[in-house]
């Protein structure tokens, strides 16, 4: 009642401050862009500045599938002080607990997750951004518990305890991560005078003795009003919204303290022209090359040239830096691009995956490298490279589609940190004119001499052992000055023009003309069944919805040969990546025009993904069909390739514990996944032969199930489909001989179960599965409103209240007509088995006393929310297009499923409710499975009972008297 007469007196006030005069100044809006987007036409947007000087933007969109807010604060880890690394992080994490408006610990948690919504934030280097999205009718009394986060946070001194073992595990969960600890070591060899050198995370080491005062004193002297950016994005009108920000946040305290500035550099002299060689956890092989930019780069934010440099550097055409490199089999792939630190500082990078003959020629790819650097520096970039670029960034723009409102929001907020309101998004997004000199300028800062090197492979083949330690991650290292000759003589080298520059992009469309211009409201529309015969089924939707000159296309097939044995599966494997090889320097023009391709399998099915602009998408689809067909490896290719594999196979040993619970839940629960072991025991055992045999027959018989969506007429998908069926040309394979998956069903009178298996990881894992039974819609109903209703209350007492993890969260699955509730938890402080036992503490309670957990109100709450969520249609054409395959495939063309569930949710009683949910989650379910890996305790942190006898007891420790005690 507390918090409910909280939010009254709350929204009582703000909407009284919808009569006063308005505290805001309209900004004019300079972005010349325009949405051409058909379905995006009643959308707007409005520009503000409170007068405590917050900025926000706000988009009215009545077809919005929910509501979101997103605030980026401009205050990030390297405002952190001092005595306390961490803090900025820290305090992202106690805004969410309480505030005193709302003191009810986890009330905004519980009121965003009640209302079909979810949240986050997270800490950069100078901003922190926090988001939240809702369904529609709670976002007005949702802000304003977002509001209230930084109005008058709470500060509680049980919730800064409880909260730095939050942040001490998240930090754990980093440790092994090999990303990480790169930068961990580039931080710690970096400007001891910069706060980048500073531990940012935070854990329990650095945070342990602080002062609720002291968290207090720095928010109170870093959050300002001026420094930050809000992002309001609803169906609600733009005045309404603009009134709503008014009147949440003119209360947001200014403060005199001015945004941080860094004059440091990140970068020491002696590290430029020297090289940093890092023991990995993983088998990974990567050479890193790095070139700290002048804040003046960064000031212009119209400057493009980082980007197109990028395309440049990166191009996969055939005689390219990439291909040349590739196959001479010293990398397996390249990136390069730009890496900001702050709106200010950063880098830019070349990143190589290196072979193991990469590893020990690592000189001869660094003077390929700069061999082409040291080209662009004396032709410069051109400007059919300049122009191709703007020329998609503008259309990207205009006839960008949906994205989901929590993404949405997040994004913008944390970029209106780096552009002034009045333009935003234009100058961040769109290159203005093509300037010659600022090309120039950038490729002559990538010289070999200021360049930072770094290399993480195995010591055994740099030859290089580790003789420093990185303090927080662990991680070995050395740093080792370059030869000056080698650097010099990298700096005169060049090669061919020619060879370097990507050829014009043919994929850039020109024709964006819809087939469709009436826009038809639909949440799953019924495709049309163009096709069922022997070679397939194929339905085609002829997009009415999201009006984007788009296509997505899903093709999948059925073949013999997919029989998901730990041999196929290893045999797919290197076929897809042989396909994608064969595909590559197309696959990379025509990313660069937002059309892509994507090979994969599932389940007993090879699948082929087409997304993007539809005008060159049949062009895209003969090219894809044709690598199918025709890639090939040399057998020193296949060898390779097969190596590479191999590792990656092997490197899943150091994932996650929770990563590896769950491929030890999917090997026991379903019969299509082998066990990690024997598919690199498989991988080990392939000969080239087997390869050559496997691709030759792999569509020899086949079955397709294709679902065609998008800017396409019935005409164009028959075309589509039967260029598939001439091109492919395969047999039938009977629908009577298709393989299909099966699950295990726990019988009913036995259990529950244990599987305890142990792995070289740090962490521990945790899972606990119940299966509920047949799925039924009756039954589903109950399952999803009972895991809505548990998973909150869930991650607060496993995360929060108990302090055993930092990732705690529990789902509910439905697979192959069987209904599950799931519950997860990665602890680096407690065993498996100690988890396991306070998951069954936690359900008990809840059989107990059921209805204070889930009252007939919160039931009838989460109901609505859930069916008002399952009534909105996806956001964009791809999550339409998945809809469509699944229920054409999954529920053998059941186009009323959703209808379906959103009856029966509808119908469901409370006392139904109640009763199917205490059999799902009491112990008289004993069809239960608890997964429990147990990996390795940090230093310090172990805390596991041993088994010992009594005798063994008897003589590990002393017996002395009382009186010997007291003595």
């Amino acid at each position: 009642m507390k918090s409910k007469f909280f939010l009254f007196i709350s929204l009582f006030a703000s909407f009284s401050l919808l009569a006063e005069a308005p505290s805001y100044e309209e900004i004019i809006d300079r972005n010349s862009l325009e949405i051409r987007t058909p379905s995006l036409a009643s959308r707007k947007t409005a520009k503000i500045r409170l007068y405590n000087g917050l900025e926000v933007l706000i988009i009215s969109d009545p077809d919005a599938s929910q509501s979101a807010a997103a605030l980026a604060m401009e205050v990030g880890s390297w405002s952190d002080p001092d005595e306390y690394p961490g803090m900025a992080h820290f305090t992202e994490h106690l805004l969410f607990m309480a505030s005193k408006t709302y003191p009810e610990e986890n009330g905004y948690f519980k009121q965003v997750t009640n209302n079909g919504g979810m949240l986050n934030a997270f800490t950069t280097s100078d901003r922190t951004v926090y988001t939240f999205c809702v369904n529609h009718d709670a976002f007005p009394a949702t802000l304003d518990y977002f509001s209230h986060m930084f109005i008058d946070p709470l500060f509680s001194q049980s919730g800064v305890g409880r909260e730095l073992h939050a942040v001490d595990q998240e930090h754990d969960k980093n440790i092994e991560n090999d990303g990480f600890r790169e930068y961990m070591v580039l931080k710690t060899t970096g400007n001891p005078k910069h706060p980048n050198a500073r531990f940012a995370t935070g854990n329990a080491e650095t945070l342990g003795g602080i002062p609720r005062e002291a968290v207090i004193k720095w928010y109170k002297e870093n959050y300002s009003s001026d420094k930050a950016h809000l992002v309001l994005y609803a169906a609600l009108p733009l005045e309404e919204l603009k009134e709503l920000a008014a009147a949440h946040f003119s209360a947001m305290p200014l403060n005199s303290t001015p945004k941080a500035t860094f004059s440091e550099r990140l970068t020491t002299p002696s590290q430029r022209g020297s090289i940093t060689y890092i023991t990995p956890v993983k088998e990974v092989r990567e050479l890193g090359i790095y070139w700290e930019l002048p804040e003046s780069f960064f000031a212009n934010i119209e400057d493009k040239s980082d980007a197109l440099l990028s395309y440049i550097l990166s191009s996969r055409h055939p005689e390219s830096l990439y291909s040349k490199l590739k196959q001479a089999e010293l990398i397996d792939t390249l990136y390069a691009g730009c890496h900001p630190f702050s709106k200010e500082s950063g880098f830019y990078a070349v990143d190589f995956v290196l072979t193991p003959k990469g590893v020990g020629q690592t000189d001869q790819i660094l003077e390929a490298l700069f061999q082409t650097v040291n080209t662009i520096k004396e032709h410069g970039i051109p400007p059919y490279i300049f122009d191709e670029a703007k020329n998609m960034a503008k259309l990207d723009y205009e006839y960008q589609g949906r994205n989901h409102p929590f993404a949405f929001v997040t994004d913008a907020a944390y970029r209106m940190a780096e552009e002034p309101l009045e333009t935003f998004p234009q100058m961040s997004i769109l290159p203005t004119e093509y300037h010659a000199n600022d090309c120039a300028k950038l490729v002559r800062m990538l010289q070999p001499k200021t360049a930072l090197y770094s290399l993480k492979a195995p010591p055994a083949e740099t030859g290089v052992y580790g003789n420093q330690v990185e303090k927080w991650s662990g991680a070995k290292y050395t740093v080792q000055q370059l030869d000056e000759k080698m650097l010099a003589s990298w700096e005169e080298t060049a090669t061919q023009m020619s060879t370097v520059y990507p050829k014009q992009n043919p994929y850039i469309p020109s024709d964006l003309t819809l087939v469709t211009q009436k826009r038809e409201k639909e949440e799953t529309p019924i495709p049309s069944l163009l096709v069922d015969d022997e070679f397939g089924k194929v339905y085609f939707w002829e997009d009415g919805h999201y009006l984007v000159p788009e296509v997505s296309w899903i093709f999948s097939f059925k073949s013999p040969r997919i029989d998901r044995s730990a041999h196929q599966i290893a045999l797919i494997n290197l076929f897809e990546k042989c396909v994608s090889d064969h595909m590559i320097a197309t696959s990379y023009y025509t990313s660069a025009a937002s059309l892509s391709s994507h090979v994969g399998d599932n389940d007993y099915k090879f699948v082929l993904y087409i997304n993007g602009f539809s005008e060159k998408a049949p062009v895209l689809l003969e090219q894809v069909i044709e690598g199918i067909k025709t890639c090939t490896w040399t057998k020193e290719e296949f060898e390779l390739q097969r190596s590479l594999l191999v590792t990656e196979y092997e490197n899943f040993r150091k994932a996650s514990p929770l990563t590896q619970a769950v491929a030890l839940l999917e090997n026991v629960l379903f019969d299509i996944y082998p066990r990690k072991e024997k598919e690199l025991e498989a991988l080990c055992s392939l000969s080239y032969e087997d390869f050559l045999n496997f691709k030759a027959k792999f569509l020899q018989h086949a079955y397709a199930e294709v679902l065609l969506a998008g800017n396409m007429t019935q005409e164009d998908a028959y075309k589509t489909w039967n260029t598939v069926q001439n091109k492919l040309h395969y047999l039938p394979y009977a629908r009577n001989e298709h393989l299909e998956r099966s699950f295990l069903v726990l019988p009913s009178h036995c259990g529950p179960y244990k599987l305890q298996e142990k792995a070289d990881t740090l962490g521990h894992g945790a899972i606990l599965v119940l299966q509920e039974g047949p799925f039924s819609f009756d039954k589903n109903a109950s399952s999803a409103i009972l895991s809505k209703g548990i998973s909150e209350d869930f991650f607060n007492t496993l995360r929060t209240k108990q302090q055993t993890a930092y990732i705690a969260k529990s789902t509910k699955m439905e697979e192959d007509g069987q209904l599950f509730q799931i519950f997860y938890v990665q602890s680096s402080t407690h065993q498996p088995d100690e988890l396991i036992a306070r998951f069954e503490l936690f359900l008990e309670d809840y059989v107990k006393d059921f209805e204070s957990k889930i009252s007939e109100g919160q039931f009838d709450n989460i109901r609505t929310n859930i069916i008002t969520l399952a009534k909105k249609p996806p956001d964009n054409l791809a999550g339409m297009a998945g809809r469509l395959y699944m229920l054409a495939f999954k529920y053998d063309g059941d186009f009323y499923h959703t209808d379906k569930k959103i009856d029966a949710l509808a119908e469901l009683d409370y006392e139904t409710f109640k009763r199917d949910s205490i059999s799902f989650i009491s112990r008289s379910n004993s069809k239960r499975i608890a997964i429990m890996l147990e990996g390795n305790s940090p230093e310090g942190k172990g805390f596991r009972y041993q088994d010992i006898t009594a005798d063994e007891l008897k003589t590990s420790g002393a017996y002395i008297t009382w009186k010997a005690c007291n003595e």
